[in-house]
């Protein structure tokens, strides 16, 4: 089987699994369409044994969340009609277990935990771009949440800061079976390889060597 487009050898990958929070994707804690899409497409599972790849051969995994800081929302900007449900909600506060990743994914001491307190794609505000050229990659692989708005936004700005991306799509949900397959049809797969879990696995390599930053100018 070919490798994945963007995972040929010599690229260097890390996982990004975005916005799987309880308050966000779990179902067990608020029922939504997302929630009830997270459930019926077993994307759970899926995200599990992907993150367990990863670290199998030494690729990072990255977890991004989005909370805010406190619960009066100080400091969160409400400039777009996402931000003011979320406001509204209140569910999102960091140290919540509403805000907390997904009760059901495996995270493990050795995983990156990427916050941000607003805003509505992970790269914006955050330190991601820094940790991910820090390890020396090359290839961005999204999972998570949602195919409406977060992935196809990491997927733009990923592209834009010169990444490759992939999309393991049955890692992933949107809102509607519906949106979901717009998403990965007309428009995420102009930005990312779209694919899925089994495939990204098996185009890992081996091992993943840690990476050594070179001093300027060698």
């Amino acid at each position: 089987m070919p490798a994945v487009r963007g995972l040929e050898p010599g690229n260097r990958a890390a996982l990004v699994v975005n916005e799987m929070q309880n308050a966000i994707a779990n179902l067990a804690y608020i029922e939504t369409p997302l929630t009830s899409q997270v459930a019926a497409r077993g994307i759970v599972a899926r995200i599990n044994a992907l993150t367990a790849a990863f670290r199998a051969v030494g690729a990072p995994v990255i977890f991004c969340t989005i909370a805010a800081r406190s619960a009066d929302f100080e400091g969160f900007r409400v400039n777009c009609a996402l931000a003011a449900g979320i406001r509204r909600k209140g569910h999102l506060v960091e140290g919540t277990a509403n805000a907390a990743i997904h009760d059901d994914l495996a995270v493990e001491p050795s995983d990156i935990v990427c916050r941000r307190s607003h805003g509505m794609a992970p790269f914006t505000g955050t330190n991601l771009d820094a940790t991910l050229r820090g390890y020396g990659i090359d290839t961005v692989v999204l999972a998570g949440v949602s195919t409406n708005i977060a992935l196809p936004g990491a997927a733009t700005e990923a592209v834009g800061l010169g990444y490759n991306v992939v999309l393991a799509e049955d890692c992933a949900a949107g809102a509607t079976l519906e949106t979901h397959h717009m998403q990965i049809t007309e428009h995420l797969r102009l930005l990312a390889t779209i694919t899925d879990a089994a495939s990204v696995i098996a185009s890992l390599p081996v091992s993943q060597p840690p990476h050594s930053a070179q001093p300027a100018g060698t």
